[in-house]
């Protein structure tokens, strides 16, 4: 049923013409420049980027992240140098492209892994301006421009932390209002905020 309901989820939601993020398409800079509100969308957007969901794939350590907690993944898990694992433990071992009924069952979205040796994307007691130009920086984050970054933020598995599956807390702040967020950075110039704490 959690499958299902992902599986219809996503293919209504790319198929809606509510969906305000054109793959393949321009959204930088589209609005005209203001760095106040596209540093202060990045701050909101920090809050969902350090919440579980995304920091279990996007903290210290060469393995991936279990809960709330954070705890280190069982099985001895490891990255792996493309990000899928090791030989004999694969993400794709356990993971599928959707997460499977009840709970304490491995969750899943397609592309399921974490980011590679070559582009850890560790963000982990970063401050939001040091996460945001690691954001915009290509050569830490997949080579991506930063309207490929708002394409990445809308995939199934960035997703994925909004439906989580049975016994994961999803993340609080609507998705709807975090593409919002991620667009409104992006097409008002994709400024940093000033430093402040890291978290």
């Amino acid at each position: 049923m959690v499958a299902f309901s992902l599986t219809s989820y996503l293919a209504s939601r790319d198929a809606s013409a509510e969906n305000n993020f054109p793959q393949n398409s321009d959204v930088s800079e589209t609005a005209k420049r203001d760095d106040a509100a596209a540093a202060g969308a990045f701050e909101f957007l920090s809050k969902v980027l350090h919440h579980p969901r995304c920091m279990n794939c996007h903290s210290s350590g060469d393995f991936p992240r279990q809960g709330d907690d954070g705890h280190q993944h069982t099985m001895n898990v490891r990255r792996g140098v493309d990000g899928h694992g090791v030989a004999g433990v694969k993400c794709s071992s356990c993971h599928q492209d959707h997460n499977l009924t009840g709970t304490h069952v491995p969750p899943g979205a397609p592309g399921w892994h974490l980011p590679s040796v070559a582009m850890p994307m560790i963000w982990e007691g970063l401050t939001d301006r040091q996460l945001c130009e690691m954001f915009k920086d290509p050569k830490q984050n997949g080579g991506r421009n930063v309207d490929q970054i708002v394409e990445h933020m809308s995939t199934p598995l960035v997703l994925w932390g909004w439906h989580p599956g049975e016994g994961r807390t999803p993340i609080p702040i609507a998705e709807s209002e975090f593409l919002a967020k991620v667009k409104e950075w992006a097409s008002k110039g994709a400024a940093c905020p000033g430093n402040a704490r890291a978290r």
